[in-house]
């Protein structure tokens, strides 16, 4: 059953015989960071186990219908009219939602904008190989040029404008093509939100390889309808304006950022993430931290982990070698080694890194933060009391406890420190806010902990 309340954003999937890559795919989507939807999945008369792999998944976001298999346009126009949401999040059944892609899409909902769409990298599903389609600012200019639309999995509609639009059921390829034509001469506007969406699964059962020359038709058929309003001339100076105008995607490290989230069959993980939990029987604000080895961990594990916030920054991703020589490597760790934490350093360093991952929230509107780090036993409850924020972690039985204070002046800080962290039991440090750069000086200069050789 589903909540009765409506959600922000629902995320719809049409499907057809294709139960295994479906799961992963909703697995992905069950495990956003962004917790504000509903998942609707339509099934277009599938003849395999589509329908039990769906209801096996114990959910309330989950909404499944049956279709008639009628065609993929069809269901998606069944998803439509299902949704609750006031935005729709389009995803393929085949393919990965990266965890955060609602979380960072949802950041550019307001009352100018109608369709908000990104970037997504391919890999093939044989040999992992990745491209990332970065894609240019949506407009005349870039449709013109080649028949360029927002790729499909990318989009975040308004749900309303998909029920009015709705999917062309005369046609089986270049739909989304056509659609975002349509809407474009309609004055719908679109937004290049520059988030890497999804990993797209480049595999021999694509609708897209399965329409051949018929996909190259109706692009060509959905292209000479947009030209329709436009001179030749136009259509060229439209066309070279836009060649350069591409979306401000973050191409950084592109190539490993994501390597984690392809499935297990290619890549090998190694290291080990920090995952915090919050502990609904304290009183107060109270994560406990748990460390998991990477290597242990299967793809639906290191997920959900990932959707759940934990920290992977220590865990190393390779593309997986050929079975001749990875039964070589069995065993043997290749990626970076990493040195044993002690609970202290490991409290500390997820502080830190917290901070700065998060910078302007953990700061809440202070100038200056103080960190303080140490056993539960020596923590009394005046210094538990000032902190808004704690994480605890355990290790061979012993407990250490890591507490936030946001404050307004440097002068508070250090009296703080000074009246209440002053023993040799607490690591105490004093941040003061300034620039990215500054914060991240900060972070790598604290990340290495000295119990003898404290620093402010």
């Amino acid at each position: 059953m589903i909540s009765s309340e409506t959600p922000l954003v629902s995320v719809v999937i049409a499907t057809r015989n294709r139960s295994e890559l479906l799961k992963v795919g909703i697995h992905s989507v069950l495990n956003q960071t962004f917790r504000d939807f509903e998942l609707v999945i339509v099934d277009d008369g599938s003849t395999d186990n589509t329908e039990q792999v769906v209801k096996s998944i114990d959910d309330s976001r989950i909404t499944y219908v049956r279709g008639e298999g009628n065609g993929i346009s069809a269901a998606r126009n069944i998803g439509a009219e299902k949704s609750r949401g006031q935005w729709t999040a389009v995803h393929d059944d085949d393919d990965i939602m990266l965890p955060n892609r609602l979380e960072e899409q949802v950041k550019f909902i307001n009352d100018s904008v109608d369709f908000i769409f990104g970037a997504f990298i391919n890999f093939d599903d044989e040999t992992a190989e990745l491209q990332l389609h970065h894609g240019r600012n949506y407009g005349y200019g870039p449709a013109l040029m080649s028949g360029f639309a927002p790729g499909h999995s990318t989009w975040l509609v308004r749900t309303e404008l998909l029920k009015t639009f709705r999917y062309d059921e005369g046609i089986e390829s270049a739909v989304d093509n056509n659609l975002t034509f349509r809407m474009l001469r309609s004055g719908v506007r679109f937004i290049h939100s520059g988030v890497i969406c999804l990993l797209r699964r480049v595999h021999s059962g694509r609708i897209t390889n399965q329409g051949g020359q018929g996909q190259k038709y109706v692009a060509q058929m959905n292209l000479s309808f947009l030209k329709r309003a436009f001179t030749p001339q136009s259509v060229q100076e439209l066309s070279r304006a836009s060649r350069r105008d591409w979306g401000p995607v973050d191409k950084t490290n592109w190539e490993t950022r994501y390597l984690g989230f392809l499935p297990d069959h290619l890549v090998k993980r190694s290291g080990f993430i920090v995952l915090a939990k919050q502990l609904a029987s304290a009183e107060d604000d109270l994560q406990r931290l748990e460390v998991r080895d990477a290597a242990d961990m299967t793809w639906e594990e290191y997920f959900a982990a990932s959707g759940a916030g934990a920290k992977m920054n220590r865990a190393s991703v390779r593309v997986r070698e050929n079975a001749e020589i990875e039964e070589i490597l069995s065993g043997i760790e290749i990626a970076k080694p990493h040195s044993k934490k002690s609970a202290h350093d490991l409290m500390t360093e997820y502080a830190l890194s917290t901070i700065f991952d998060s910078q302007e929230g953990f700061f809440d509107g202070t100038g200056v933060l103080v960190l303080a780090v140490g056993p539960a036993s020596v923590w009394t409850q005046k210094q538990i009391s000032v902190t808004n924020q704690r994480f605890s972690t355990t290790d061979n039985g012993s407990e250490v406890i890591g507490g936030i204070i946001p404050l307004h002046s440097l002068e508070a800080a250090d009296g703080i420190k000074t009246k209440l962290f002053s023993d040799d039991t607490h690591d105490c440090r004093v941040f003061v806010r300034g620039s990215t750069d500054k914060v991240r000086e900060i972070v790598q200069n604290e990340l290495v902990i000295s119990s003898s050789n404290k620093t402010a």
